[in-house]
């Protein structure tokens, strides 16, 4: 891949929109061009910076009520249309209601089929390039200091060999534009990554999915939120998130 075509995919990789092969053509080529490293760089610190620190403006109320007044929301006294033009207006507002909720519904779904993608392509980026762990060691004392100073949080770093998931360590990773803790678990022949960064909420439940032939497993557990990705069975990341989540 040349460097004018790389320019052209940095931005969809960056926000995660290419498939799993581009992604790692795009890889592949950064790891030898320094010029399009540091637009990589660039670009995905200008992200970083936007979703953090750009300002969110609440509508003035003035303006919400005049959007209401044309919908034909409030009562308008002064005015007595015609029975036909008031279920017009009122099919034409509950239209509209229904097309925002579509849209809204449909960049929960966009984002939330990035983030996977990305996910996968980190899990997939760790096994393919040799670059697993940073860290090599099972035992969770170790693993866990080896964080400080490198995150902003401190990781939930915990071993289950004995239910069949033994902590082979762990590495630095990035998604959703910030670093995070990747902890690696080895189940059978299957590489197991858990990408972990702080959470919105204290826990929720599990929530599972599949993307590109991968297993993905979210939920949030202890003020952290925790993505599992492999190629193992549904059944068997399930698995490793209850063991997570009844942990101490």
């Amino acid at each position: 891949m040349n460097c004018e075509k790389n320019h052209e995919l940095i931005g969809p990789y960056v926000d995660g929109e290419l498939d799993l092969s581009a992604s790692l053509d795009v890889e592949q080529h950064l790891e030898h061009c320094t010029a399009c490293q540091q637009a990589h760089r660039k670009l995905r610190s200008l992200r970083s910076a936007i979703s953090t620190s750009a300002p969110y403006y609440k509508a003035p109320a003035a303006f919400m009520e005049q959007i209401r007044s044309q919908l034909n929301l409030t009562p308008q006294p002064s005015v007595r249309r015609p029975l036909f033009l008031r279920y017009f207006a009122a099919a034409a507002a509950l239209l509209l209601i229904a097309s925002i909720t579509t849209v809204l519904i449909w960049q929960n779904h966009q984002g939330t089929d990035a983030l996977s993608r990305e996910l996968v392509a980190a899990h997939v980026r760790s096994t393919l390039a040799d670059h697993l762990l940073d860290v090599v060691s099972s035992d969770q004392h170790t693993v866990k200091p080896w964080f400080s100073g490198k995150l902003d949080f401190a990781p939930l770093v915990l071993d289950f060999a004995d239910d069949g998931f033994k902590l082979e360590g762990g590495r630095l990773d990035y998604i959703a534009g910030r670093p995070v803790a990747a902890l690696v678990y080895r189940h059978n022949r299957h590489a197991i990554n858990c990408f972990v960064w702080p959470a919105s909420h204290p826990e929720s439940g599990i929530a599972s999915t599949s993307s590109q032939g991968y297993t993905l497993s979210h939920f949030d557990h202890k003020n952290l939120t925790w993505h599992i990705v492999s190629d193992a069975s549904a059944e068997t990341i399930e698995q490793l998130a209850n063991l997570i989540r009844a942990g101490h």
